[in-house]
């Protein structure tokens, strides 16, 4: 599975000593694999002299975080002192996709004012169809939307990214809400939450739905499928072109 990291992450040695020497950078496209020995996963990440692996105990670093963007306007009508923050989810997940398809990273200032100037920008959040039209042809991506959770399954395994939308059913939101499926990770979709926050995932519901590995998510297909009811299209899948 492929991830882009947002932040400078400390590695592990394979026995899960510091490795002070070593670092994954903001804006390597990374290969993630795991949890192997000692409950690792390890992560393959670029450098200028070629390919590295080490490893890391728990995923962080590789989710934008929306609460991170107070600072990014994100307006829309009849929100005027909107933020990416406040209700910029489809803007964390499209830049998450173009990072992990194109190993590009975009400033999530940047992709927010794509979004509005794209017309994607609308009262209740994001009208990710005309988003992921916009960054398609942008970016050189396909989208393919649908509702069926098998379709999903083959795109992931074939190496594809989706962004999955939530309906609000209580386990990654209690309103509607964008969530990006990486891949697939351990037999389970991996997905990165924009909305995710300290304790979130913390309650008896939550707990038992989906495992927390540092910032990134374990959910069952039925898990993501059953808290996406109730949306159309559920799932964009998306590829590079």
């Amino acid at each position: 599975m492929k991830a882009m990291a947002w932040r400078r992450i400390p590695v592990l040695t394979e026995r899960g000593d510091a490795d002070a020497n070593s670092y994954v950078d903001p804006g390597d496209l990374c290969e993630i694999t795991g949890p192997g020995r000692r409950g690792l996963f390890s992560v393959t990440y670029p450098t200028p002299r070629g390919k590295k692996t080490r490893w890391v105990a728990a995923l962080n670093g590789f989710t934008l975080r929306q609460r991170d963007y107070a600072a990014v306007a994100y307006p829309a009508p009849g929100y005027p002192a909107a933020t990416v923050k406040s209700g910029g989810c489809g803007v964390c997940a499209a830049t998450m996709i173009v990072g992990t398809l194109c190993g590009k990273q975009v400033a999530v200032g940047k992709m927010a004012r794509f979004a509005m100037n794209s017309g994607a920008r609308v009262s209740g959040g994001t009208d990710m169809r005309r988003l992921s039209a916009a960054i398609c042809g942008r970016y050189g991506l396909t989208c393919r939307m649908t509702s069926d959770v098998n379709a999903l399954r083959q795109h992931l395994r074939s190496g594809g990214c989706a962004i999955c939308n939530a309906a609000g059913n209580g386990i990654f939101s209690t309103g509607g809400h964008y969530i990006v499926a990486l891949g697939e990770l351990d037999g389970r979709v991996c997905i990165a939450d924009p909305g995710i926050y300290s304790g979130k995932y913390a309650s008896h519901t939550r707990k038992a739905a989906v495992t927390l590995q540092g910032e990134l998510l374990l959910a069952d297909y039925a898990v993501v499928d059953k808290d996406c009811t109730g949306r159309a299209p559920r799932y964009y899948l998306f590829q590079k072109n």
